[in-house]
């Protein structure tokens, strides 16, 4: 009997341990990343207002989509979009450093408040 050795199930192995390094989640095949999306100014809200707030710049690779966590982060309103002064295609890195916030209560957004968490999602264009 003959065995042979190779390193492959090795090199799968660390390949993925270190593509899940750089990933912050994975539903079935699909990995993406987290980020926070952090006020960086302060500015007062009336109950119903919805502006525009500078935030912690998120860089967003290339041919990745962004979709905004569902979930309530600020318990005075909700992070809507993320947006940059010139909006640029999917296929080129952005960096978001804006985002509208729909208050639900009168409230003062700090400098350095959790808005809301943006999820990224790579995406394979094809056209």
């Amino acid at each position: 009997m003959v065995r042979i050795i190779t390193r492959l199930d090795a090199v799968k192995k660390e390949l993925a341990e270190s593509k899940s390094k750089h990933l912050d989640f994975q539903i079935g095949t699909i990995s993406g990343n987290l980020r926070a999306i952090i006020a960086d100014e302060d500015l007062m809200f009336k109950s119903g207002n919805i502006k525009s707030i500078k935030i912690k710049k998120i860089p967003i690779p290339a041919n990745y989509l962004s979709f905004l966590s569902g979930y309530g982060s600020n318990s005075y309103g909700h992070a809507i979009a993320v947006d940059e002064d010139v909006p640029l295609p999917v296929s080129m890195k952005r960096m978001a450093d804006h985002a509208m916030f729909a208050a639900a209560e009168t409230c003062k957004i700090k400098k350095d408040d959790l808005l809301g968490v943006l999820i990224l999602l790579p995406v394979h264009l094809t056209h």
